[in-house]
């Protein structure tokens, strides 16, 4: 998606038409953002919210030569996320408890929705080690960006992520289908 730089320009000059605009344009993506990173969906609408809050009034700070509006609105969503998750369930600490690995079937593996599943692991899996996975293996951030965002180290980054592929070895042949089916 490029945004036009006319439609950018208004909108730093505060032009309603241009900044609804813009909403729409953003929406259907932050949108999915919110989903994958807020660990209560209850409060997507605040998250977003927060986020063009965020974005509008910034926007005076957006350089285009840095890159484009769009990673720099889903930074900006993604910190959100991260600090009303802060806000509203603190940060547990929760260490990894020994599963046992049960082989899934095949037709459990068909029966449930790939993007389901993704969702559904991410709300399941600890706070701390789904932040990561979701900007390192999603969105593409190196363990240097991602420890900036957390405000930790590299190296717990790291950390981590490896623990968030354990979790997920452990976790993912459990989810159960039918909690997962779209209701009618």
């Amino acid at each position: 998606m490029h945004i036009e730089e006319a439609l950018i320009h208004s909108c730093k000059k505060n032009d309603a038409k241009a900044q609804k605009r813009l909403y729409m344009l953003l929406l259907p993506y932050l949108r999915a953002i919110v989903n994958r990173y807020l660990r209560d969906t209850s409060y997507e609408k605040d998250a977003l919210q927060e986020s063009f809050v965020k974005i509008f009034k910034t926007m005076n700070s957006f350089d285009q030569q840095k890159g484009e509006l769009k990673s720099w609105a889903v930074r900006i969503t993604i910190n959100t996320c991260l600090n009303l998750n802060k806000r509203l369930i603190g940060q547990p600490t929760e260490a990894l408890e020994s599963a046992e690995y049960v082989q899934p079937t095949e037709s459990k593996a068909q029966a449930v929705d790939r993007k389901g599943i993704l969702l559904k692991v991410l709300k399941d899996m600890p706070p701390d080690y789904s932040a990561v996975f979701n900007l390192f293996v999603i969105d593409g951030y190196d363990h240097q960006e991602i420890a900036e965002i957390l405000s930790i180290e590299p190296a717990l980054s790291r950390k981590r992520l490896s623990r968030a592929r354990v979790w997920l070895r452990w976790n993912e042949p459990t989810i159960n289908p039918s909690s997962m089916a779209k209701k009618k």
